[in-house]
């Protein structure tokens, strides 16, 4: 049986994923039409091209579809889709070396696209160590507790995301980010002073 919009209103996010539950696949056509233009808009602003942009928007979605019944709170559908999306995010980061990565530009500019740049004056040599050190911070940040890991990934995966947008995913307050991402920085700076002396003295300032 499908599902009945109320008068003047419209389904919540938790009742559309509650009555896909129940195998109504109208309610699972609703929730795709009403997030995926916004998760295209999400990706584009992020990625290099539109096409990445719709193949990280249906893999997003395919995954959320696949583990909708790991889903504790119907209602807070629209923080967890958008964790998946972060997630996908730093995948797509990850497999295409962009923690650190030079690339040519129109002009043959070299541009550096992440916001941990080291200062380093962007020759081969240097963007090869950048790229290494910030693979030893990711690796670095997936030791940390898990509280901490959240917050991490998502802020390495998107240095300029909101705390307020972060907040929302994990469904904790802008504090608690504060003091998770403030903790997960000094675990990480002592770790790497110990192991790395002096190399990674321009991080998490």
């Amino acid at each position: 049986m499908g599902f009945r919009l109320g008068v003047g209103g419209r389904l919540s996010d938790g009742e559309l994923v509650e009555a896909y539950r129940k195998e109504d696949k109208n309610a699972w056509d609703t929730l795709c039409q009403r997030y995926t233009h916004e998760l295209f808009e999400f990706f584009n602003g992020k990625v290099r091209t539109r096409e990445d942009a719709k193949d990280l928007t249906q893999d997003t979605l395919i995954e959320a579809m696949r583990n909708i019944s790991q889903l504790k709170k119907p209602e807070s559908f629209r923080g967890w889709l958008y964790k998946i999306a972060h997630g996908h995010l730093a995948k797509y980061f990850r497999d295409r070396r962009k923690w650190w990565i030079s690339e040519p530009t129109d002009d043959g500019v070299l541009e550096t696209r992440a916001s941990y740049a080291a200062p380093t004056d962007q020759q081969p040599d240097n963007l090869v160590i950048a790229q290494e050190h910030l693979e030893i911070v990711r690796r670095l940040g997936e030791e940390l507790p898990k509280s901490e890991r959240e917050v991490f990934r998502l802020k390495f995966a998107d240095p300029e995301m909101p705390q307020k947008e972060i907040a929302k995913i994990l469904g904790i307050s802008v504090d608690a980010v504060k003091t998770r991402w403030r903790r997960g920085k000094q675990t990480l700076r002592k770790q790497l002073e110990a192991k790395y002396p002096g190399e990674f003295t321009y991080l998490f300032k």
